[in-house]
């Protein structure tokens, strides 16, 4: 490798050397001694194509990622133009109580517990349905994702209440989430004989009792938590234990097949 000259403009005519012809050696050691280490960083161009490569693998990947994107850059946007930072950071703020710090505690877990069967039954349905994408267990354990999934939604983000303030009747609401329940009920009535499927009647039961107390609303704030919350936590317990008992067959049986 040819030596680096480092020269500087002279006050005079001509010019000079920055470094000594020592310090110049001493420099060029130093750059080929690490020269391997900028071997080992990648081209720009190659690390495009595997990120490509790795978002497209993963099925919805980027189509999320850029969605999430947008909608982050749009409140950032529209909080800039209208002066609603605050706003936003409301959006994004903890729901904690420094006076009570067991505020909320049976909440979260009951969204933790809404998660559980949900994930869970859309997880099995993708392990099952790569090789029996019709068998009675797959579909009906998409339909079980299906519904937990509006029902979780709904609690989640308090779709009813938003519904009932558009003027769109509570009652109403309740009769088609009851029909919904109903339907899919009958329809995979002969597959759930065959599984131990107490756990799934009860927690059913046991959210019927929860929306009734809803509606109704004792007038005792203790007993309307329990009747309220406290039937809601019991059966999403009694769900997520009875499909995660029933995917970790399924899964099983898949595995020895």
């Amino acid at each position: 490798m040819n030596s680096l000259i480092l020269i500087s403009p002279y006050k005079g005519s001509g010019f000079q050397p920055i470094f000594s012809s020592n310090e110049l050696y001493c420099l060029e050691t130093i750059f080929m001694k690490h020269l391997h280490l900028f071997d080992k960083i990648p081209k720009f161009s190659i690390f495009l194509g595997l990120l490509k490569k790795h978002f497209f693998t993963v099925p919805f990947l980027a189509a999320f990622n850029t969605l999430t994107v947008l909608i982050l850059g749009g409140l950032s946007l529209y909080a800039k133009l209208n002066n609603q930072g605050d706003g936003v950071e409301r959006l994004f703020s903890d729901p904690f109580n420094s006076w009570f710090p067991y505020e909320g505690l049976l909440t979260g877990v009951s969204e933790v517990l809404w998660c559980i069967p949900v994930a869970i039954c859309a997880f099995t349905f993708g392990v099952l349905r790569q090789k029996e994408p019709r068998s009675r267990s797959a579909i009906f354990l998409f339909f079980s994702a299906l519904l937990l999934g509006v029902f979780f939604l709904d609690d989640r983000f308090r779709m009813t209440l938003i519904l009932s303030r558009l003027g769109i009747s509570t009652k109403l609401i309740y009769l088609c989430y009851g029909s919904a329940v109903f339907v899919y009920g009958v329809k995979f009535w002969q597959y759930i004989k065959t599984t131990p499927y107490l756990p799934l009647v009860a927690a059913f039961i046991l959210f019927a009792i929860s929306r009734f107390e809803d509606i109704f609303n004792s007038p005792s704030l203790g007993i309307h938590a329990m009747l309220e919350d406290g039937t809601k936590l019991l059966a999403l317990l009694n769900l997520a234990l009875y499909f995660w008992y029933l995917c970790h067959q399924e899964v099983g049986r898949h595995l020895q097949s």
